[in-house]
């Protein structure tokens, strides 16, 4: 899987959220019922926690 810092010139979203904390784009799995899903989230450094984004 490829990890990918978030680089401000490429995107108008900064590479820290609210809270201060920098944040990169990396491929997350799931597995389910109908198999496996793969798709690019972006977490958290600190923790690899998922960065919620608004859906409006």
């Amino acid at each position: 899987m490829a990890t990918k810092p978030n680089d401000p010139n490429e995107s108008n979203e900064s590479t820290q959220n609210d809270s201060g904390e920098g944040t990169f784009e990396t491929d997350v799995s799931e597995t389910g019922e109908d198999g496996t899903t793969v798709r690019q989230a972006e977490v958290k450094e600190s923790d690899l926690s998922e960065v919620k984004k608004d859906q409006s």
